[in-house]
């Protein structure tokens, strides 16, 4: 570990307050910790950090923004940020409550320096399969590229009760399901059941906790998906109901006794749909690959070990937007990503 690195851990030690509600509890061990877990050379090895990271962060929350930073500041290189242009306004006054130490190996900016993919010796990106492709092409080739894509979490509820729809309601609403570990397709048993309980546990939610201000159109997404419910309800009331807040779009539920999963439009909707047809039912737990690609994790209630989900974070229902300090992201582990690695061969007698 160089002098460089371990300065900035007693500075980043100093400003955890900063990051914490968006990376978790850090301190400066939890630090040196997370370093020697990934970054621990094997014999005649060293690892080489990049000159600077570009980090392309997306609009949906800080949480990216907090998290990426992280990891390079604890590499002690330079960060460029590129920042949402309308969104995340807030993030840059943090960036003014850090140690000068720290703020002197950040620059961001809401538009993209022409100089900066080109000047990059790694690349992070969060955003769209469309916003990646187009990173990635831009690219050089020989430097690190790391993308974070758009993914959506799920849960296994073999238990139900109110116990597990008040947990349910604290992964739908937190941060109104934005971002890829936002919980959005409930596999329950008996999921008639549950769904009153769950409608309880969201609406006592949502008085502790009011939905931010929508837009026209993201209002409008809510009211088609529960126009459409009902449409569909009165053909095959069997497959599809709905259960939802009075007088405005604050939370909603879909019952759908079909396979497939489909992106909820967020703001506190979620889609509810029995244990028999979660895709990996007939497999011992495990669902096909197309399935696969697009969970970021799984949470489960009762909680327990288990091997046969391959979900890149497994986690007990209720702390889907509180992953553990250091976790890796989409299964990705956030420094050893970043950094090369050399060798030095010994001579041969």
């Amino acid at each position: 570990m160089s002098n460089s690195q371990i300065s900035n851990l007693t500075h980043l030690a100093q400003a955890a307050p900063l990051f914490e509600p968006f990376t978790g509890v850090f301190d400066e061990a939890a630090l040196r910790q997370w370093i020697k877990d990934e970054l621990t050379p094997l014999p005649n090895t060293r690892f080489l950090p990049p000159e600077n990271i570009v980090h392309i962060i997306s609009g949906n929350t800080p949480h990216a923004a907090f998290q990426s930073l992280l990891a390079g500041l604890l590499l002690g290189v330079k960060n460029r940020l590129k920042l949402p242009s309308e969104t995340l306004l807030d993030f840059e006054t943090s960036l003014a409550q850090l140690p000068s130490e720290l703020q002197a190996l950040i620059e961001t900016s809401r538009e993209l320096p022409d100089h900066w993919i080109s000047e990059a010796g790694a690349l992070i990106v969060y955003g769209s399969d469309s916003t990646i492709r187009h990173f990635r092409s831009l690219a050089p080739l020989e430097i690190p590229f790391v993308a974070h894509g758009h993914r959506l979490g799920i849960a296994l509820i073999e238990v139900p009760s109110e116990e597990a729809a008040r947990l349910a309601a604290k992964d739908i609403g937190e941060f109104d399901q934005n971002g890829c570990l936002s919980l959005q397709t409930i596999f329950v048993e008996n999921p008639h059941d549950f769904a009153p309980l769950l409608a309880t546990a969201m609406a006592d939610y949502e008085k502790a906790h009011p939905r931010a201000d929508l837009g026209p159109s993201e209002h409008g997404a809510i009211s088609n998906l529960r126009h459409e419910t009902l449409y569909l309800a009165a053909q095959e009331p069997k497959k599809h109901h709905l259960w939802h807040s009075e007088k405005s779009t604050a939370w909603t539920i879909v019952f759908q006794d079909t396979p497939e999963i489909t992106p909820s439009p967020g703001n506190r909707t979620v889609f509810l749909k029995p244990m028999a047809q979660w895709p990996g039912q007939r497999s011992r737990g495990v669902p096909p690959r197309s399935f696969q690609n697009f969970i970021s994790q799984i949470a489960l209630h009762p909680f327990q070990e288990r091997d046969d989900l391959p979900s890149p974070r497994i986690f007990p229902l209720g702390q889907a937007q509180r992953p553990p300090f250091a976790w890796a992201h989409d299964g990705i582990l956030p420094l050893r990503s970043l950094v090369r690695v050399q060798t030095s061969d010994s001579p041969t007698s």
